[in-house]
């Protein structure tokens, strides 16, 4: 046998071990379970928990109609033409 025969037969015995190995991948990620991976918020967040209560007078005014005087158009003198 010569060298370039050799080198064909353990290209093709390459090749045809990749095919397996690439159809053994292919079906263990299409077979395999997918598990829901749960992560910890304390992990990611330093965080002690602790919320602070801040109590809010309902007496506050409002001050809906400021704002709305504020948006409406103003009219506008129109000019004399002086002949």
């Amino acid at each position: 046998m010569k060298l370039s025969k050799i080198l064909k037969v353990i290209g093709i015995l390459v090749a045809i071990a990749g095919l397996f190995a690439a159809a053994y991948f292919a079906v263990k990620k299409i077979m395999d379970r997918q598990e829901p991976e749960y992560f910890d918020d304390n992990d990611f967040f330093e965080c002690d928990n602790d919320l602070e209560i801040i109590e809010v007078a309902d007496d506050a005014p409002a001050e809906e109609a400021p704002a709305e005087e504020a948006h409406a158009p103003k009219k506008k003198k129109a000019a004399k033409k002086a002949e």
